[in-house]
């Protein structure tokens, strides 16, 4: 029997309503509540119609240890197929983090590790595919002012200093997917110490790779635009970013979009 046009106008209602209900998990929620830190991000998705592309937040916390881990991703491609790899990538992050065999608080090394094996085991990532994500895992625990970092061919973020910007020298290894016949042990990780006021800024490079008219990088003028910024709100600080860059820019931006501020407002320890 073939369908008649309500059952066919049943079914693509049926289907819009899982393809949102999807796209709204992959939207960061908002950030937990964490003593010592005041966290704030943006998200934006270059597809008409979209809500959430290959860009993607997420936040881990288990009170009342007091630390917060956090990643901030980045899948080759837009659109729908994008979309489809954010959502396994975020969601297996999290059942590392939550359901897996890592400790608390999670090194972040350990957490890309984990990430990294069980991405090469879907059939978006092979021989055959160009698919490959970024991702950036941080742990942060406000008692001591103890910033972890691990990164997998991701850009690396900004810390606003009461005096200067620093950009952390990471040890990167390979976006995941890029390297596919190497065994890797856990990421390397690198460690900071930050003072009340200090800021970390992340982001995605659909900011970082606007380009003005002469073909400069945003990402090379973003030290001086955090300039100036030690102490205050992470809202403001994203908000006052993203609107340089779209300032900076020659033409719309055509990625995905996400920045990601964390502000260390007291030691809690």
């Amino acid at each position: 029997m073939t369908p008649g046009p309500a059952s066919r106008k049943d079914a693509l209602t049926t289907l819009a309503d899982v393809a949102e209900r999807l796209q709204r998990r992959l939207l960061p929620g908002a950030p937990p509540d964490v003593p010592g830190l005041d966290i704030a991000f943006t998200y934006r998705s270059a597809s008409a119609g979209v809500l959430s592309g290959g860009d993607f937040v997420d936040y881990y916390a288990r009170p009342p240890s007091g630390s917060l881990a956090f990643a901030i991703g980045d899948v080759a491609g837009k659109g729908v197929d994008a979309m489809a790899t954010t959502f396994v990538t975020k969601f297996m992050l999290r059942g590392a983090v939550y359901g897996g065999h890592l400790s608390w608080p999670t090194h972040p090394g350990d957490a890309l590790q984990e990430l990294r094996n069980g991405l090469l085991e879907q059939q978006d990532f092979g021989w055959d595919t160009e698919r490959f994500v970024t991702v950036l895992f941080g742990q942060l625990t406000p008692r001591t002012g103890i910033l972890q970092l691990a990164a997998a061919g991701h850009p690396a973020p900004f810390v606003v200093r009461e005096e200067s910007v620093e950009r952390p020298l990471l040890v990167t290894e390979a976006a995941i997917g890029v390297e596919l016949d190497v065994a890797l042990e856990p990421y390397p990780t690198e460690i900071l110490r930050l003072a009340v006021g200090d800021l970390v800024v992340l982001f995605t490079d659909g900011l970082g790779e606007l380009r003005d008219a002469e073909g400069r990088l945003f990402e090379t003028c973003m030290a001086e635009e955090l300039a100036g910024s030690h102490g205050e709100r992470a809202a403001d600080v994203v908000a006052r970013l993203v609107a340089a860059g779209e300032r900076f820019t020659a033409r719309p931006p055509d990625d995905d979009l996400a920045v990601l501020c964390i502000g260390l407002t007291a030691l809690t320890g």
